[in-house]
This record gives structure tokens, sequence and C-alpha cells, in this order.
């Protein structure tokens, strides 16, 4: 056993939830009162109702061309579904009926859940009323386009999209999805913060529906116009357009979600009345279309036009990137140039294609960072113009605590040899730490697991493994180094400063950081082998590659 101490859990431990019935190999489990049928014109898939207003999450591809919707929340009890939300990135939709009383289920943060926690999957099967139950451990943790989704070896069928994924706690921590079943998918679920981000995006789409923002006057050329406007909220942006007013034409869809948004029309005939009108999706599906408006290109010839930039935007900032985006009024090049503030030199992109929209993602930014930036663009005939914009800041990376997706605490380890180990000797490296006592016998056991996975670990890569001895003494420690023959990194932290201000229930603990010092996973209590502390520790460096 390990030792527990009396460190109550606040951050790193999930917070217990007692039911009424215990939920594992229960024949009326705690979420079976939030789990309905959704009747759709050609089947019946799963649903979970997740608010008491009345909104159910379902898969979205389960649904396919919907039609009307019937909500089953019991035997012969059913309910009419709006569709209020789809999302097909997730592959989520959410629905929403007027009923009284509904049983909601437990949402959980999906943040907390860890590798080789154990969950339970349940579900209606396809024709029958009986729930059934899958069981299994989250064996891992993939993010796609910055979707976060669990995987799983509990038995997950496409068919049952819609189910349920639950904790012990019997906490909703994630959905299994109608795409699970894709080759390399096996075992996905979506995790339930997505969840409420769609839930969340569904609100909003209630509440302030869709809409387009009268447009400024486009600027008209003989051959192209530009088209600018606004939406309420961020939507794709593309122009229907054509000599009559039933257009017949259609612009590329600019799938990125602005608020903002300008196209260029090309190839138009010179001295001719066009038709247009504008298109925006938002997140979840719902589509505008503006009113009908016209313009007339110029003749040919009669505009040369002088040579500008227009529609400039700096959007999705994160703590390591930005986009940068502008319009030229003639094909041309572009570039960007930026720096940090109070830096000599600087970065740039360039992009030697002559265009008119030009669209650039700056990476590998500094988080808490004040940017300046300057754009150019050049046309074949040697007409440049460049623009300085406004600067912008970057977000931290991540708040400072100890809990995941955030920060680990600054701390100042003590070497064997006298001198200091600092949250600085780990920067851009990944890492996987220990926590040990020499008293406790399961912390021998984790140290031996570690120096055999220390010992057989390639050395040119950037992780780092180190073992930290909690409020402990030197010389008890180099004594239990030499007892064992340990020969990975020890340091010590005396007064368990920080094992103390992350409130570890369990010595041994283990904690893996990112390249960003950002804790990605936790394990309270150590490995059962040696096996499975190198395959959890080889498959975060691959996560994190």
């Amino acid at each position: 056993m390990g030792n527990t101490g009396n460190m109550a859990p606040r951050f790193l431990i999930l917070p217990v939830v007692f039911i009424a019935a215990m939920l594992y190999g229960c024949s009326s489990p705690a979420i079976a009162g939030s789990l309905v049928k959704v009747q759709t014109d050609n089947a019946a898939v799963n649903g979970i109702i997740i608010d008491q207003a009345g909104y159910i999450v379902t898969g979205n591809g389960a649904l396919g061309d919907s039609g009307t919707l019937s909500v089953e929340i019991e035997p012969g009890l059913s309910y009419e579904g709006r569709l209020i939300c789809r999302d097909s990135q997730r592959d989520v939709a959410l629905l929403r009926i007027d009923a009284p009383d509904l049983k909601t289920a437990l949402l959980g943060d999906s943040d907390l859940v860890r590798h080789w926690d154990e969950v339970a999957v349940w579900g209606f099967k396809p024709g029958d009323d009986i729930v059934a139950e899958s069981k299994g451990s989250v064996t891992s943790l993939p993010e796609e386009g910055e979707i976060i989704y669990l995987q799983t070896n509990a038995a997950l069928d496409p068919l049952l999209a819609g189910s349920a994924v639950l904790n012990k706690a019997g906490e909703l921590v994630g959905m299994v999805s109608w795409n699970a079943g894709q080759p390399g998918r096996e075992g996905f679920a979506l995790a339930s913060n997505e969840i409420q981000r769609v839930l969340d995006q569904a609100r909003e789409a209630e509440s302030d529906p869709l809409a387009v923002a009268p447009i400024d006057p486009p600027s008209v050329f003989s051959d192209r116009a530009v088209i600018s406007w606004q939406t309420n909220r961020p939507a794709t942006g593309q122009i229907e357009f054509g000599l009559k007013d039933s257009y017949g034409n259609r612009t590329a869809l600019d799938t990125t979600m602005l608020n903002t948004h300008a196209v260029v029309l090309q190839g138009l005939v010179p001295k001719t009345a066009y038709y247009f009108r504008i298109l925006s999706v938002d997140y979840c599906g719902n589509t505008v279309a503006s009113k009908g408006y016209t313009l007339t290109t110029t003749a040919a010839g009669a505009q040369a036009g002088e040579f500008t930039i227009s529609n400039v935007d700096v959007y999705d900032i994160t703590s390591t990137a930005a986009s940068v985006r502008w319009i030229t009024s003639k094909p041309a090049t572009g570039a960007v140039e930026y720096s940090a503030d109070k830096e000599t030199g600087c970065d740039s992109e360039i992009n030697k294609d002559f265009v008119y929209e030009h669209k650039f993602r700056l990476n590998s930014l500094k988080p808490q960072t004040r940017y300046n930036v300057t754009i150019k663009s050049e046309t074949d005939f040697d007409e440049f113009v460049e623009q300085r914009l406004n600067p912008f800041t970057t977000p931290p990376t991540s708040p400072v605590g100890c809990k995941m997706n955030c920060r680990i605490l600054d701390f100042s380890f003590k070497t064997l040899q006298g001198g200091d180990f600092t949250n600085n000797d780990i920067a851009g490296k990944k890492v996987f730490i220990v926590f040990t006592k020499t008293s406790c016998p399961t912390c021998m056991q984790q140290a031996i697991f570690l120096n055999d996975v220390y010992r057989d670990w390639p050395k040119d890569t950037d992780m780092l493994m180190f073992m930290v001895a909690s409020g402990e003494k030197q010389k008890d420690v180099e004594e239990w180094i030499k007892r064992y023959g340990l020969v990975m990194p020890v340091y010590l932290d005396p007064t368990a400063k920080l094992a103390s201000g992350c409130q570890f229930r369990t010595i041994p603990s283990a904690l893996f950081l990112d390249t960003g010092s950002v804790i990605r996973d936790y394990k309270s209590g150590g490995f059962g082998n040696r096996k499975d502390m190198e395959a959890a520790v080889k498959h975060f460096y691959e996560q994190e590659r």
C-alpha cells in the first residue's frame, strides 16, 4: 500500500459522486433514466438527456437525413424532437424536447479523465428496450484537430452511437459517435467537454439566430469585385452570384469561422450587371442567406485603380500562434514580418503566388508576448504596398496549478551533489516524474520499475525521467539508492513542497508533463509492473510528439 497521508485531494483526484445504486453490475443503472431512444424516419438511435431544458445529445451521422424526430423517454411516452445543432466535425447533434421533470445525466469534466481509468458504456442495443453495459478502461486520450476523444477497450459498436460513457462515479465523460467504427478509430468516444461546447453553441444558436449585417458597398473593378460583410457570430463565408437572380455560381467555401468576412469575385465580364447574395453557416450547421444585391463592373481599362490593401484581420490568436489575412486590389505576392517587443530582427512568412486573398498562420510564437506585425504585397508590375498593423498579445500558455492542462507550479529541488534543479531545467522537454518516499514498500517497486525504464530509454530523445523524494533526509535517500542500485536521477524536496502543493492523496504518484511543463496525465498509487509503466511512458511520448 502507498502512503496516503492526510492530504485531501482537490485538484488531480476525480471528485466522488455517490449514486443511489451501484453502477457496475446493476440491472437498473443510475444513467438509465437519462438514456432515450431517438426515432428518425429510418431508425432508432441512442440519446442522452444532458439538460433540464430538454437538450438531448446523440451522434450526428446516426441521424442521417432525419426528417421528423420522436424522442421516447420511456416505453409509451414520446415527445416531438427539434433539431437544434449539428456539428459534423465532432459528429454530434443536439435535439430539444418540451417535457417536464426530465432526469439528466451528470456531466463530468473529461479533462480530469486519465489513462487506465475504468469506464462503462451504457446504451440501448438496436431493437431492444434493455439498457446494455460494456466495461473497460481508458487506453488513450487522442486529439484530432483540437477535438478531444477518449479511447477505450470497452466494446463500442457504432450502431450504439449516442451511448453514454461513464466513469466510476457515474459521471458522463464521453459519448459513442457514429464514426467510431471507422478504421483507426476503434474504441473512440467524444469527450464530455466537447459535448459541453456544442451545448453552449446550441443555446447561443437558439437565443441569437445567425444573421448577416448589411454589407458595405463592394469595391468594383472591370473583372472583379471585393465583397465584405459581418455575421453576428463566427461562421463560414461564401458568395452566390450570376447574371440572373437565380445566381448559378458560387465562390469557394471559406471554412474559417469568423465574424468579419471578405470574398473576391473573379473572372467577371467588364461593364456587366451581376446579382449576388451571401451565404454563411455557423458551428451548428445553421445557414443564413442574405437578401439579394447587385453590382455592375466597370468598363475594361476604365479603372486601372490604385494598388491597395483592405479587409485586414488578425484572428484565432492562441498562446503560440495567430492568423493574419488581407485582400489586395490586384493579384500580388504576400509577406508578413513580425517580432516580439524589444527584440531585434524579425521573422517572416512569404507567399510568392500572385493572388487577391492572402492568409498566413504565424507559428512558434511566445506565450503572453506582445507582437508587432507588418504586412506587404507586390504586384507583377513592381507596385508595392505595406501596412503596419496594431500590435497583438498572445495569451498565457496555460494557467499555473496542479490540475490537468495546467502548467506545473514552480519548484526548486536539491540534487544529491548540493545543487539546484528547477522548473527552468525541464523547459522544452517531455517529463515523467515519480514522487516517492523511502519508507514506502510500493515506492521501492516503482523506483525499480523507473530505473529499468530509464536505463533502457534512448538517451538522444527530449524525454526526462526522474524521481523526487518528498519530505526525506538526504542520507536516507542515498542509502536507499545504494541498496537498490538506482541509476536514474533522484532529487530532494525536503519539505515536500510540490507534493503538498499538488495535494497528492497517495505516494507514490506520477506526473507526465509536455514540453511546455503542462500536466497532461497523472497516475496515483503507481504502476502494477514495469511493463505497464514503460507502456505508459512510450504512449505519452508518442502522443506528445
